[in-house]
């Protein structure tokens, strides 16, 4: 590191505590630092090791410097005053020797590939490109004909379109990429690319005619235009045309499929697209290269009945980090972008890293279970320097959720998202499971618990929090705030107030319509979405020696032991609690227990009076049991 002997902070503003977790304390401020000459010093990142703290400082293009240090609780230095700590900042900070500059010059930050996935176009004009050519090159070494699903807007149409560059020819969009490293030839070839994300059809007559536009669009650029009598020949004939093998690439074949889930007629929008798929086979040998990406794995597209014909790579280790960013990946290339990050929310690099990892990481595709970031998430984070939820709001997951209703399905069961190995098989899209589409979609991940066991969840706080909003206001009226409810349930539980509780439910119930709420699958969902927004710590089906408890939920000092029953009454839930002894596990903890017993009628209204008991409180508990006895 060099060191700089000239150099001076002037213009210090206030010093600003932040309490924070681990009993540290966050102190902040900003400086200007200026050479002898009373220049800014600008855009240089600068560390210091004062007070035996690391000290994170940025200096901006006008020369304002934000400095963040980490203290403990218990450091002297925090029994002085702001005034005195500012002149002990002021001092050390005028010391030369305390200052080293790390970085003389502005790294050069690119402009994000945000609303393209056009290889060239990202190359061309300098855009952020993240180098999965190694990878991409090892895949055509290793198959000639591959397939590999992955959700929304994790890089599949960059990585088709990077293909498209490779196999025809266009080395010079390679220069300093890690291929140009592997000595490929780069030889050309004709290439045939089908997006069949849109346009959207809703009928085997449509995505016919969808196939052969998209084919035909491709072959013409070939001077090739043979009307399309069946794929196997189209194909043959257009590689006699050209003289040469051809390469196709399609992406998101199953978006036709996924757009009919629910309807009659998918099995004929499937069998339509299991003709191409078999055509692409029985004239394997005029093909160079096949890829095929999309959402999912459905076996009714006769796409991996060979498996010498295709070979899916979607749980395949070597290839894992092909699409998304890698911790590495965010770390290094997204370096500059972490740290103006940091100074927007007040962070360290290190709090800020770990605020982006819980909000946006947790992705796994194989048995290596190395965690991915969605780029579309990463890239929106940096360009726009605020926490949201990017990738979950960028497309909702209408099929997903209409399936839901139609299946009657409870996410507030456990046992319906057991982990299992079939979720990585292939499956018919009239067999497509919740716990499939969830998982293959990515809203789902796979993560070994405790005891090593592998289980389904959440890959990130985005996906959770933005998945359970969805799913209330996909099933709700229009017009629904669930903020208000958010808000009236969070303050009824810590109110423990049960006519509270029982008004706010009966509020909340009231914006959906009956054909919502006719199942009671769907009652236990919709309180299990809404309880997991108020940020308390809520776990259904919780295992017990003479049982599951139906939810437990904990806020703070708090634990809620919760039995809901349906067109029953809350005297047979709190029955329940107190005969199976739901909350003894709990009576050695110092936490406050109360047991709930809510039931619903058929419209969602709750009729009876919500019953709230304290186990510790004998008279209560043995009040109960003799008005119960009677």
């Amino acid at each position: 590191m060099k060191k700089r002997d000239k150099m001076k902070a002037v213009n210090f503003d206030e010093i600003h505590f932040q309490k924070l977790e681990n009993h540290k304390i966050k102190l902040s401020t900003v400086c200007q630092i200026v050479d002898d000459s009373n220049n800014p010093i600008k855009n240089s990142i600068l560390v210091s090791s004062i007070l035996n703290n690391e000290l994170e400082c940025f200096t901006d293009e006008n020369g304002y410097t934000k400095i963040i240090s980490i203290q403990d609780e218990e450091t002297p230095l925090l029994s002085s005053s702001k005034e005195e700590i500012q002149s002990l900042f002021k001092i050390l900070f005028n010391t030369s020797l305390v200052i080293k500059e790390t970085r003389q010059e502005k790294q050069e930050l690119q402009n994000f590939p945000l609303g393209t996935a056009d290889f060239e176009n990202i190359i061309n004009k300098n855009k952020l490109y993240i180098d999965k050519t190694k990878q991409i090159y090892k895949l055509i070494q290793t198959s000639e004909a591959c397939f590999i699903s992955r959700p929304r807007r994790f890089g599949k149409s960059l990585v088709v379109s990077t293909l498209e560059a490779l196999f025809k020819g266009q080395n010079e969009l390679f220069n300093g990429l890690d291929i140009e490293k592997e000595n490929y030839s780069f030889e050309e070839y004709p290439v045939l690319r089908l997006d069949l994300s849109s346009p959207s059809v809703s009928s085997k007559e449509e995505l016919k005619e969808l196939i052969h536009e998209k084919l035909l669009r491709n072959t013409k650029k070939y001077g090739f235009s043979k009307p399309i009598k069946n794929y196997s020949s189209f194909l043959e004939d257009f590689s006699n045309h050209t003289n040469k093998k051809i390469v196709i690439l399609v992406d998101e074949y199953d978006k036709p499929v996924l757009d009919n889930i629910t309807k009659e007629n998918v099995n004929d929008i499937s069998n339509e697209l299991a003709s191409f798929f078999g055509a692409t086979k029985s004239a394997d040998k005029f093909v160079e290269f096949l890829f095929i990406t999309g959402i999912t794995k459905l076996s009714n597209v006769n796409m991996f009945s060979d498996a010498n014909h295709i070979t899916d790579m979607s749980t395949d280790k070597d290839f894992d980090a092909m699409f998304g960013y890698t911790q590495e990946e965010l770390e290094n290339r997204f370096n500059p972008y972490i740290k103006n990050l940091a100074i927007e929310e007040s962070l360290s690099v290190e709090e800020t890293l770990l605020k982006i990892k819980e909000y946006y990481n947790g992705y796994t595709f194989s048995e290596s279970e190395r965690p991915m970031y969605n780029p579309y998430s990463i890239l929106n984070l940096f360009q726009k320097n605020n926490f949201k939820n990017y990738w979950f709001e960028s497309g909702t997951p209408a099929f997903v959720l209409e399936l839901m209703k139609e299946k009657g399905f409870d996410i507030s069961d456990k046992n319906a998202l057991t982990y299992g190995e079939d979720l990585f098989d292939k499956v018919k899209s009239s067999e497509l499971t919740i716990k499939n589409i969830l998982f293959q979609a990515g809203y789902l991940t796979v993560k070994k618990n405790k005891e090593g066991e592998k289980e389904l969840i959440f890959p990130n706080t985005e996906v959770r929090d933005s998945f359970y909003k969805y799913f209330i206001t996909f099933f709700a009226k229009k017009g629904l705030n669930y903020s208000v409810h958010l808000k009236n349930i969070k303050n009824a539980f810590i109110s423990k107030n049960p006519k509270q509780i029982k008004e706010v439910l009966n509020d909340y119930f009231a914006d959906f319509t009956y054909e919502t709420t006719g199942s009671e699958k769907l009652y236990h969902s919709l309180i299990f979405a809404l309880l997991n927004l108020t940020g308390f710590n809520v776990i259904s089906e919780v295992l017990t020696k003479k049982g599951r408890i139906d939810q437990y939920l904990e806020n703070g000092d708090d634990i809620y032991i919760i039995e809901y029953k349906y067109k029953h009454s809350a005297k047979k839930a709190m029955e329940q609690i107190i005969d199976r002894k739901y909350f003894q596990k709990y009576l050695n903890t110092d936490k406050n227990i109360y047991l709930l017993g809510i039931n619903f009628e058929k419209d969602g209204e709750i009729k009876d009076d919500i019953l709230i008991i304290n186990p510790r409180d004998k008279k209560e508990l043995e009040s109960f049991i003799n008005r119960n006895n009677k």
